[in-house]
């Protein structure tokens, strides 16, 4: 099965630098420009089906894609198996003010730092055990939940589907750094907004082909 990841378009929340998440905001107006270039890049490739994030953003981007696409007949399935991860307490704020928060104990001050000295499984855990509320996801919890968004896709498709899935940056690192065995420094790992991740998936495992394509027309 070939599965297509597109991370969401701009929206104001990333602009703003905050911690997004489960939390919304609306696609921007650059957002919106940007995902009509991905959702032309795509538009002649025969999708069978079409999945995103249950959060809005994630459906927008769908829908934006879709109207793009002369090749397919889709109807948009949501998931929350696809969202991305819950930051808890630390929703809607600064990204720069979380990870210094996050980070502090461990001699670093921010999320990528975080991760090469440690590990991303580190990170969700760590930002776990900062969070006052405890909300936010752990390691395990994030991973069992993108295996559940694996075999959901499996249960509910052919296995020479294609498959187009909207989702999130945080969700795509994870994929890259959790899910693979490609070496890749944790600032490398977070797609563009609007970029297409393209993967291999079956019950035997789970490749990324190629990383981060961002249409420029």
């Amino acid at each position: 099965m070939e599965v297509y990841f597109v991370r969401h378009g701009q929206t104001i929340f990333n602009l703003m630098s905050k911690m997004q998440g489960w939390s919304d905001s609306p696609l921007t107006d650059t957002g919106i420009e940007d995902l009509k270039k991905t959702g032309s890049y795509l538009s002649k490739v025969h999708f069978d089906a079409l999945y995103s994030s249950d959060l809005k953003r994630a459906m927008d981007t769908a829908e934006i894609i879709k109207k793009e696409n002369d090749a397919s007949d889709l109807n948009l399935k949501t998931s929350k198996n696809f969202r991305e991860i819950f930051f808890g307490s630390f929703e809607g704020l600064k990204n720069t003010d979380t990870w210094k928060t996050i980070g502090e104990p461990y001699g670093v001050t921010n999320q990528n730092d975080l991760a090469k000295k440690y590990s991303m499984s580190f990170v969700r855990d760590a930002m776990k055990k900062a969070d006052p509320l405890n909300f936010a996801e752990s390691a395990e919890e994030i991973e069992n939940r993108i295996k559940r968004g694996f075999e959901q896709l499996l249960d509910e498709n052919a296995v020479d589907s294609r498959i187009l899935v909207v989702t999130h940056g945080t969700f795509i690192k994870t994929l890259m750094m959790n899910f693979t065995d490609i070496n890749i420094e944790p600032s490398d790992a977070f797609p563009d907004n609007g970029s297409i991740t393209k993967t291999t998936l079956n019950n035997n495992g789970f490749k990324v082909t190629d990383f981060n394509i961002l249409p420029k027309n």
